[in-house]
């Protein structure tokens, strides 16, 4: 039997991109995710579930142009946010440095699918519609985004084309 003489420069391709991979720098951030404060007024313990195959991607949308919200729009989520998230989340986990640094730069649709798949945490997706909605537009609107005429809508299309542009002063 005949050995090619490709062999060792395949295996040598192999070896050195199996290698090689492995030294791939990549931008992966910490996903977000419920934390409690001591002053946190919780209640009773509830079981969480977790599901080990769950994924989010957060892509990077510097090209988009930026999402804008509505003022009213902004301060009824400022509502949802005092009456339903402050429960377990400081303010500023979602508002400040730490915020701009997460998301900035990150398509609407990501933030919103997120945080409408996961919170509240005692009731997932368990709010309504227009209250994820002002949710983020307060969240645009306490990271310093531009305040728009027209408020946030749920068609996918619309917050999957704009990009979460906030600022850290």
């Amino acid at each position: 039997m005949r050995r090619s003489s490709w062999m060792p420069v395949v295996w040598t391709t192999v070896i050195v991109g199996c290698a090689s991979s492995g030294a791939v720098a990549t931008n992966v951030r910490a996903p977000l995710g419920a934390h409690l404060t001591a002053s946190a007024p919780t209640g009773a313990p509830i079981p969480l579930r977790f599901d080990s195959t769950a994924h989010v991607i957060r892509s990077t949308a510097a090209n988009l142009p930026p999402a804008t919200y509505w003022p009213a729009q902004a301060d009824s989520g400022e509502r949802v946010f005092n009456q339903t998230c402050a429960m377990c989340h400081a303010r500023s986990q979602f508002i400040g440095e730490s915020f701009v640094e997460s998301w900035n730069n990150r398509r609407v649709f990501d933030f919103y699918a997120l945080v409408r798949s996961t919170m509240p945490l005692t009731n997932p997706g368990g709010l309504k519609e227009s209250e994820y909605l002002a949710l983020v537009s307060y969240l645009l609107k306490a990271n310093h985004a531009e305040a728009g005429m027209d408020p946030l809508r749920s068609d996918s299309l619309a917050l999957r084309t704009r990009k979460i542009a906030v600022r850290f002063p």
